[in-house]
């Protein structure tokens, strides 16, 4: 009987020291019995198009994987240009996920599917639907490539030597047509500052993967004179810088530093305009989801040099620059007039 009663009574010293341990929480885990529970934020981005552009899909990628590094769970679904899963797969992801991604400007129908799903949120990257004002859960994010277009339109302008400059769009639709107004309008300032007539010719791929395409409108332009070629087209325009050694010409890279991401052919690349996809991603999702009063549904979110998310870069830090120092001086002038307003760069919006 007595030892019964002591293995009782062992039995309800350790219960008793599990609960106390449990309310407590583990040291390991900093665990708080006051704390509520918490559960990752479930992101699902939806690629129109496909990975491995090297450029504006990639860019944005980086921005979901440095989410799910730092705690978010976060899934890609690309639909690889095909039309008939645009629609779907923004409803499966809106079903499944906190807050639904859209990467690519196929994406029209975002706006009625996020007007279905009012509890999930919705941003667009560099895209706006026309009533976006009515949509309080989807935001969209558009970028200020005019003004980044502009400064390596005035690079192009100053280094070219046949004053003859070219631009590569992945479509003719009015984002990559804010890249070209800005680009051409770069380009015509740069040679009346150093009396010469800048001539612009422009082409588009009709496609953001096809390197073949590139390569053919790169080939096209060069036998009209261009000696520098700004590639906005994504996966495509790429081919225009494969082909550049051949062709005796040289490409402004986009969306990301295309010297650093397509490393093999850094000395066609004079240097890049940066569309930071990735850090825009990074800091929106981050604000709201620290402080749901940040959401700005309804609004447009317009990410410019202010915050680094359209800027110029020259490669990496142990490469040689391209670009003369004098040029970049005066592209430093150029940009601090553009945000003193003396200079207002053409857009298409």
């Amino acid at each position: 009987m007595k030892k019964f009663i002591s293995l009782t009574l062992a039995a309800v010293m350790v219960l008793s020291m599990s609960l106390f341990m449990a309310s407590c929480g583990s040291s390991d885990d900093g665990g708080d019995a006051d704390a509520p529970e918490t559960k990752a934020v479930k992101i699902t981005g939806v690629i129109a198009t496909q990975l491995g552009d090297m450029s504006f899909n990639d860019s944005a990628n980086a921005g979901l994987n440095e989410l799910k590094e730092q705690g978010f769970e976060v899934k890609v679904t690309e639909c690889n240009t095909d039309e008939t899963l645009y629609e779907q797969s923004l409803r499966t992801a809106a079903e499944s996920s906190d807050v639904v991604i859209g990467v690519g400007s196929e994406l029209l129908m975002i706006g009625t599917v996020a007007k279905e799903y009012p509890d999930t949120k919705f941003i667009w990257v560099d895209n706006v639907v026309d009533d976006y004002a009515d949509i309080p859960n989807l935001t969209c994010i558009s970028y200020k490539q005019n003004e980044g277009s502009y400064l390596v339109g005035y690079i192009a302008g100053s280094m070219t030597e046949s004053n003859v400059v070219g631009f590569i769009g992945g479509a003719d639709i009015p984002v990559i047509n804010d890249f070209y107004v800005g680009y051409k309008q770069g380009a015509e300032q740069a040679g009346k500052d150093l009396n010469k007539d800048v001539k612009v010719i422009k082409g588009y791929t009709g496609d953001w993967s096809d390197t073949n395409l590139g390569a053919e409108h790169a080939q096209d332009q060069a036998s009209k004179g261009a000696d520098i070629i700004f590639c906005a087209a994504g996966g495509s325009g790429n081919g225009a810088i494969m082909k550049a050694k051949e062709l005796g010409i040289k490409c402004i890279g986009v969306d990301q530093d295309q010297r650093i991401t397509m490393s093999e052919y850094a000395d066609e690349i004079l240097c890049s305009m940066i569309k930071n996809v990735q850090k825009s991603i990074v800091d929106y999702v981050k604000d709201f989801t620290s402080d749901d009063s940040k959401w700005i549904g309804g609004q447009v979110f317009y990410a410019g040099s202010d915050g680094e998310y359209v800027k110029v870069a020259y490669g990496p830090e142990d490469a040689e620059v391209l670009v003369s120092d004098d040029i970049i001086k005066a592209l430093d002038e150029q940009m601090a007039k553009i945000t003193a307003g003396d200079i207002v760069v053409d857009t298409v919006f």
